[in-house]
């Protein structure tokens, strides 16, 4: 039988709460939610509080952490993908479903998907117009992230 050590807790950040997940030393989960910020001691999870809390203070530009998002085969391909996106740089849905041959639908309902938000910078895929498109915390946000990694 498999030991596994699953340690949570909700962290308190400039852009809203998140639920922090970690599985065996591998974020699962960072995603908002409206719970208040709780106690915790785990190491990991006070790194992982300090890597978001330095990368939203233009700090940090990459999370130390490693990630092992739940999602479906495709799911997956599409985030390591986004992944590759540099900071402060954006990519289009049509690039990336040209790049991976699906569609932008289907890049936009990965996205959506997406339960490691920052550490999945899915915030950086925006419309070929330019237009910023959606974000599960909303465009407002959206459009920090973006003009915070472009100011660094």
């Amino acid at each position: 039988m498999k030991n596994n050590k699953i340690t949570s807790c909700i962290i308190k950040t400039k852009i809203g709460n998140f639920q922090i997940i970690i599985d065996n030393g591998y974020l699962t989960k960072a995603y908002p939610c409206n719970l208040k910020e709780n106690i915790f001691s785990a190491s990991e999870l006070i790194f992982v509080k300090n890597d978001i809390n330095k990368y939203l203070d233009g700090k940090k530009k990459t999370f130390s952490m490693r990630v092992k998002p739940e999602g479906s085969k495709f799911q997956k391909i599409v985030w390591k993908e986004i992944k590759k996106i540099k900071y402060g740089k954006t990519k289009s849905y049509f690039e990336l479903a040209k790049k991976l041959g699906t569609s932008p639908r289907a890049i936009g309902n990965a996205c959506s998907k997406n339960k490691c938000l920052l550490f999945i910078p899915c915030h950086r895929v925006i419309r070929t117009d330019k237009t910023l498109g959606g974000f599960l915390m909303g465009e407002n946000i959206k459009k920090k992230l973006l003009t915070l990694e472009k100011s660094f």
